[in-house]
Order: C-alpha cells, then sequence, then structure tokens
C-alpha cells in the first residue's frame, strides 16, 4: 500500500464534503457527519460481559475490525466513514484483506528480485 495516499486524505475529504453539501444541502451533510459520528462511538464503546468474552477469543478479528471501523466513522469526513462501512461487513473484509495481501506479496517478490548479493571471504586479520 502507498503511504503517501494517507497525506491526501484530507485534500480528497474536503472536496467531498464541498461536492456532498453542494449536491445534498449544508444541514444534510452536517447531519450525516454527525450520525456517523454517534455510530463510531456506539462501536468503539465497550461493553465485553462474561458470555461475550468467549466470543470475542474465538473470534478477535471481529472485535478489532469494530473498533477500527468505529475510529474511521468519528473521523469527520465521507471518505473515512466510507472506509469504516465498508470495514463492518464481513464479505468486504475478506475482499479488502485478499488485496492486500495480494499487493504485499507481489511487493515482496519483487523487492526480493532486486536484491544484489555479494557474496565475500572473512578473514579475520588479528589471528596470527
Amino acid at each position: 500500500m502507498n503511504f503517501k495516499f494517507i497525506l491526501f486524505i484530507p485534500l480528497i475529504e474536503i472536496i467531498l464534503f464541498i461536492l456532498l453539501g453542494d449536491f445534498l444541502g449544508f444541514f444534510n451533510v452536517i447531519f450525516l457527519i454527525m450520525l456517523t459520528g454517534f455510530i463510531g462511538f456506539f462501536l468503539i464503546k465497550s461493553d465485553i460481559r462474561l458470555n461475550d468474552l468467549s466470543e470475542l477469543v474465538k473470534e478477535p478479528n471481529e472485535w478489532v475490525y469494530k473498533k477500527i471501523a468505529g475510529i474511521l466513522l468519528i473521523i469527520p469526513g465521507f471518505l473515512t466513514d466510507f472506509l469504516g462501512i465498508l470495514l463492518l461487513f464481513k464479505e468486504l473484509r475478506k475482499v479488502v484483506w485478499k488485496i492486500l495481501i495480494k499487493n504485499n506479496t507481489s511487493r515482496k517478490k519483487s523487492e526480493k528480485k532486486n536484491i544484489d548479493v555479494i557474496d565475500a571471504e572473512y578473514k579475520d586479520l588479528d589471528e596470527k
């Protein structure tokens, strides 16, 4: 994943605010951002009971995905809200995970191919 994209997220968020503000209206956009923020707070809130603890131990990924989705929903902006909503659906998580793994494995293979190996002999000059 190219981390330079992270620098453009605020610019993309501002552009989406302007475009959706023109399309939906100012108050509707503010309402949607506040609504997703409240949903994010609800997802982050931890009410773990003993019954839920056994479920958490079986599938910790579900808990982690919900917390990450909650954080993304709290951040004001439509791009982060869209990414947070994507993380709430199991099927979409699998697709995103496969894409991330595919990109990382292909990058690692290409990095391994570009490595130059220098063969050398070692001789300790302090020994006599």
